[in-house]
């Protein structure tokens, strides 16, 4: 397996806000194209890797935030969306999919392990918008490190997390 480094960024629609990622010399290797979205439903999404030619389409929901907190335990914010029907960490766990989140060295943000069945797939980063190395970094850019043959997993598991903004998991 050989890991190479891509960057997930936003796409700059505002209306239809979708994701993608390129490798490092800035060519698109996979994206999560918004098809049609719904003001009160799910939205059509295509993800697309550009490496394999896979593509799929599926229903994501829009984000749910829910936050507890009570006398004996901390404040806690949990953030999720649908996947075709099924809550987006379910749906990821069912898998065999687990998320390992740290705070960033020397950074401040987080840095995600992520494992598919107890073997390493990828690591997540959050990055600066532009890509460089500042020390402040966005929830909504990443960089990954992962082998060709584990991108699906790769994306869809930094777009979950890019779109509902969690930092710490379960």
């Amino acid at each position: 397996m050989n890991n190479k480094k891509y960057f997930f960024q936003p796409e700059k629609k505002i209306l239809k806000q979708g994701f993608f990622m390129t490798d490092e010399n800035g060519n698109v290797v996979y994206e999560a194209k918004v098809l049609k979205q719904s003001l009160l439903g799910p939205a059509t999404v295509e993800f697309i890797n550009h490496i394999s030619g896979k593509k799929q389409e599926h229903q994501v929901g829009k984000v749910v935030t829910t936050e507890t907190s009570g006398m004996f335990e901390f404040f806690s914010v949990k953030s999720w969306f649908k996947l075709d029907g099924k809550k987006i960490w379910d749906y990821l766990h069912a898998a065999g999919i687990r998320i390992n989140s740290s705070m960033a060295d020397g950074k401040i943000g987080m840095t995600y392990d992520i494992s598919l069945k107890g073997e390493p797939i990828a690591t997540l980063a959050t990055a600066a918008a532009n890509g460089g190395k500042a020390i402040i970094t966005s929830g909504f850019h990443y960089d990954v490190t992962s082998a060709e043959e584990n991108l699906d997993w790769a994306f869809l598991t930094t777009f979950a997390i890019a779109k509902t903004e969690q930092a710490f998991y379960d």
